[in-house]
């Protein structure tokens, strides 16, 4: 829960305050740090699980926690931010209420559908990645290192993004990486070798994760300073629920028998509706200043 509510903070802070120049990429570089902390996972899940068993590798897992405390102490509001408190703050319900007016209830919208596929494809696949890989027939040391190979694809995912985000805008990143996503899904899904299923794997972290860095840069721009904390958290919690769902109804349906097959044509339309919800209900905010 901690976790899940320093995510929209830490996109928010950054946005606030860098130049409009900078600020889609330094969002999405941002954002990278997450594609290293799954690099890393998948490493301790190689090297630690197989001899030490999962509670080491949780017991590690919670050592980067510690970090938080520091940053508490060390990080200061960004100056919007501050220029903001001197006016009267709105309370939570203002907030939430302004979030669902007629000025923002279109960007609200798209916002709340793009973060629920998002993570719900995100999660649903991810997750499950290692018990593919062991249904398709690989041992479990054998699925770790091909999930640690499709995880290091996530880092240049992230670095292409940042680049494209600033050059063709919000809207092109994230439909185009959605797309790629939604292929590379039900190309996995129906892979039958190692080569194509570590192909497929690898453009699936590369795309999906793209996505992830081009997300976070595009939803702090959508609203003004008062609420744009609120309207991007709601977005991020809304989105969880997905998160949530997912991976509990992977596993209903491969106890009931569905095949991994079908399981990824359910992702590839779920990121379809994200990539269109951008597409026709999102605007362009590359090179526009944030709104107060």
């Amino acid at each position: 829960m901690a976790w899940g509510g320093e995510l929209p903070v830490a996109s928010t802070l950054v946005s606030e305050s860098m130049p409009v120049e900078d600020r889609g990429r330094a969002v999405v570089l941002l954002e990278s740090f997450w594609a290293a902390g799954w690099i890393l996972s998948a490493l301790i899940a190689f090297f630690i699980i197989p001899d030490y068993g999962w509670r080491a590798a949780f017991v590690i897992g919670a050592l980067p926690a510690l970090y938080a405390l520091y940053l508490r102490r060390a990080i200061e509001d960004s100056p919007r931010y501050v220029q903001q408190k001197k006016a009267r703050r709105l309370t939570f319900a203002e907030r939430v209420k302004s979030v669902w007016s007629k000025e923002h209830r279109r960007t609200t919208i798209m916002l709340w559908v793009l973060w629920f596929t998002v993570v719900f494809s995100y999660y649903g696949m991810f997750l499950w990645l290692p018990t593919v890989m062991l249904d398709k027939g690989f041992s479990l040391v054998k699925s770790f290192q091909y999930v640690l190979i499709m995880t290091l694809a996530q880092l240049p995912g992230y670095f292409t993004a940042a680049y494209f985000i600033e050059k063709f805008g919000r809207k092109f990143v994230l439909v185009t990486y959605l797309l790629f996503t939604a292929l590379s899904a039900i190309w996995f899904g129906y892979a039958d070798s190692v080569g194509a299923l570590l192909a497929a794997g690898i453009c699936l972290s590369f795309f999906n994760l793209g996505a992830w860095g081009g997300l976070y840069a595009y939803s702090p721009e959508l609203y003004p300073t008062r609420v744009r904390s609120t309207g991007v958290g709601l977005a991020t919690s809304f989105g969880r629920i997905g998160g949530v769902i997912a991976p509990l109804l992977v596993g209903v349906l491969k106890e009931r028998g569905t095949g991994i097959e079908s399981i990824f044509v359910l992702f590839f339309v779920t990121i379809l509706v994200g990539a269109f919800a951008v597409l026709i209900l999102g605007r362009e905010t590359k090179g526009r200043e944030l709104a107060d």
